[in-house]
């Protein structure tokens, strides 16, 4: 895995209340559009100030399409050319078209629990949601195909990683070393502390758990999820070159990012988001 350096000073996106960021690696790639969203430049008030881009906090609906509206006049696409997950904390990655453009934001969902959107489908922007689970964005130039998937510690358990990377094979016929993958921000194992039956979790699912975890003195445990998805992934044929991590701690910068634990469960939602340029 390769360390994704190149993203924009965390002061600058500060100072100037920036509402995304780009992904780097994606920059090399004049057809693709991939990006993060910050706190900043929304409506939102209180615990939701002031991007908050989910229609499922106890925030005014009018506030969280505004909020989408002004990323939508930012990034030069129309809302209705956007498709939103319904997150649950699965394994479930699915299929979208033309057909579900403006789903989630100006019109209803066909679907549910769904945690990963994958689309060969041009101009329609795929957008997950975020509060310091990992993002993860996946591109096969080869076969000119994205994926963009949430994966909580949830859907780490359940390698949504190695699932995206078996339906990209199924539905598109893309071949695991030609896709470039990259990690959003996320909680960072210097933050991400759980109990001792989700570590056992861990270890019971997956033979290298122990790699990415550490125990502490008070009983916790850390655990690098960045480190076991990409693991996964290369069990799955991704090449480790073509794996960039993502260095930005959520809860570290939750003064930049919404975290969930870094606002005792009280914060708005950041999204990531992901095109094909047509």
């Amino acid at each position: 895995m390769k360390n994704n350096s190149d993203f924009v000073k965390l002061s600058d996106v500060k100072s100037a209340g920036l509402r995304y960021i780009e992904i780097p690696v994606f920059s090399d790639f004049s057809d693709i559009v991939a990006g993060f969203t910050t706190r900043f430049g929304g409506v939102s008030e209180g615990d939701y100030a002031t991007l908050n881009l989910n229609f499922n906090r106890p925030d005014p609906r009018e506030n969280v399409l505004e909020n989408f509206r002004r990323l939508s006049v930012d990034l030069g696409i129309p809302l209705e050319n956007m498709v939103v997950s319904h997150q649950t904390h699965t394994k479930n990655v699915m299929h979208v078209s033309a057909a579900h453009a403006g789903m989630g934001i100006t019109r209803d969902r066909s679907y549910t629990n769904i945690d990963g959107l994958l689309t060969s489908e041009k101009n329609l922007l795929l957008v997950t949601h975020y509060a310091d689970c990992v993002p993860l964005y996946f591109y096969d130039p080869a076969k000119s195909v994205i994926a963009l998937v949430h994966s909580g510690w949830r859907g780490t358990l359940m390698d949504i990683g190695g699932e995206t990377v078996r339906e990209l094979k199924r539905i598109y016929g893309s071949n695991a070393g030609d896709l470039i993958v990259a990690f959003g921000p996320h909680i960072r194992n210097c933050c991400f502390e759980v109990d001792r039956d989700v570590a056992d979790a861990f270890k019971d699912k997956f033979i290298f758990a122990q790699e990415y975890m550490s125990h502490r003195s008070d009983g916790k445990w850390l655990i690098d999820l960045e480190g076991l998805i990409s693991e996964n992934l290369e069990r799955q044929g991704v090449n480790s070159d073509n794996i960039y991590g993502c260095s930005i701690c959520t809860k570290c910068h939750n003064d930049i990012f919404f975290s969930h634990r870094g606002s005792n469960g009280r914060t708005g939602t950041a999204a990531a988001f992901m095109m094909i340029k047509g």
